[in-house]
């Protein structure tokens, strides 16, 4: 530890008073002190060249954008209710249903494409628990659980 002798520590304003290249700090973490170097830790001429380019391309953005402003994009259609759906089919069906059957008869319903593995979802991690929607009757059939009350149609 340059410029300490005899175990003397150094606050940061004394280090550089006696000329040294690296600042210290002294950091009290109870037990003992530790000392810190700082070299260069709070001088990046780097990040002064890359905070102006940022501040150029900002400038420049907001000068795009008020010559030729935008309309804001419509919100996305809204995601479909996989298990609401899937739960109708199974209501409707009044018997238990194969998978595939589920996930066709649920895109039928919902009028577009229903992701397989979302349909499978929802009925793998209803058919468990108290509170479960749906009853597992054998590999790959389910039907809806007794106790769920049919919606209102």
């Amino acid at each position: 530890m340059s410029g300490c002798r005899h175990g003397q520590r150094h606050t940061n304003s004394e280090a550089a008073l006696r000329g040294l290249d690296v600042a210290l700090w002294v950091i009290d973490s109870g037990a003992r002190s530790n000392l810190l170097e700082l070299n260069g830790a709070r001088s990046n001429p780097q990040a002064g060249v890359e905070l102006s380019r940022l501040g150029a391309l900002h400038d420049e953005l907001l000068r795009r954008a008020s010559a030729n402003p935008r309309d804001p994009r419509p919100a996305p259609a809204k995601v479909s209710p996989v298990l609401e759906t899937v739960t109708l089919v199974l209501e409707l069906a009044g018997e238990p249903m194969r998978a595939r059957d589920i996930h066709a008869v649920a895109e039928r319903l919902a009028g577009e494409p229903l992701r397989w593995a979302s349909v499978k979802a929802a009925l793998a991690a209803n058919a468990e628990g108290n509170e479960a929607r749906f009853e597992r009757v054998r590999r790959g059939y389910y039907r809806i659980r007794e106790h769920v009350t049919p919606r209102c149609r």
